[in-house]
């Protein structure tokens, strides 16, 4: 399986082959593929599809020739981002300082480095996610997972999550914040749960395959997500909804709509 690196230097090349195959390959497939196989690299190359979808090989080096009237269109060999460019706010450079917890934060969507030691372990956390379908809330497992959790609660604090995509895989029983990008560093994944389950609820910091954490979060919709997450199983999870999964058929039942979240918060309460 390439690695990520790899897929972003295919996606920037435009490989002729890799587009034949993703137009030739099932949408349902790709899905899957999307979510064991590395998130960004894949829906990267699917997204450019699209544009290039008259070219198809007759060989390794020749192209058949299509005729169209529509005007060329160049590709975008932009990395893909967390956060969309036209919903994008500040970037930082250098290190990242934790994130004021007043509110008061100027919002930022673009680092260099990861920020360090922003929550205390030993306290209990609790998140709202706000979405156009209602608000999914669930508590932190901050002890569990600190590195997935401090991500988590950083972005969240940095005003991340506001007007991030929310993605329905209905085929995979998963609900993802977030774009399948980074916003400028990755975090390594090293706290996947020990015994490999996702309950149903879990709510979980994503991996790419042979990467890092870099912003998405899943919510576990259905015991197809579970199994899907398991395959993999590198994930951490960082919390549990206590409320609002039951807008979560919503979500599904829209597909293939995509909807922006509108924000989200964190509550810090002693332990």
């Amino acid at each position: 399986m390439p690695s990520q690196a790899e897929l972003k230097k295919r996606r920037v090349k435009a490989g002729k082959e890799q587009i034949r195959q993703e137009v030739v390959i099932d949408r349902r497939d790709r899905r899957r593929r999307l979510l064991v196989g590395g998130f960004v690299g894949l829906l990267g190359l699917a997204l450019i599809a699209p544009l290039v979808g008259g070219i198809f090989l007759a060989g390794e080096d020749e192209v058949l020739p299509v005729e169209s009237t529509a005007p060329e269109i160049p590709l975008d060999t932009t990395p893909p981002a967390l956060i969309d460019e036209a919903f994008a706010g500040a970037s930082l450079t250098g290190p990242t300082p934790c994130p004021a917890t007043d509110g008061t934060q100027e919002r930022t969507t673009s680092f260099e480095t990861a920020p360090e030691g922003c929550i205390d372990p030993a306290l209990a956390y609790s998140a709202e996610i706000q979405t156009p379908l209602g608000e999914i809330a669930f508590d932190l497992d901050a002890a569990a997972a600190p590195l997935a959790s401090n991500l988590f609660v950083s972005f969240s604090r940095y005003g991340v999550y506001e007007n991030a995509e929310i993605f329905t895989f209905e085929e995979i029983g998963l609900i993802v914040v977030g774009g399948f990008g980074d916003a400028g560093f990755q975090v390594e994944p090293i706290e996947a749960p020990a015994d490999g389950v996702y309950p149903i609820g879990s709510v979980v910091m994503l991996t790419e395959l042979g990467g890092g954490m870099t912003g998405q979060v899943a919510i576990v919709a259905d015991e197809v997500g579970a199994e899907a997450l398991a395959t993999d199983g590198t994930s951490p999870i960082i919390g549990t909804v206590t409320s609002g999964l039951d807008v979560i058929p919503d979500f599904e039942a829209a597909a293939p709509t995509t909807f922006r979240s509108i924000g989200s918060t964190v509550t810090e309460a002693a332990g």
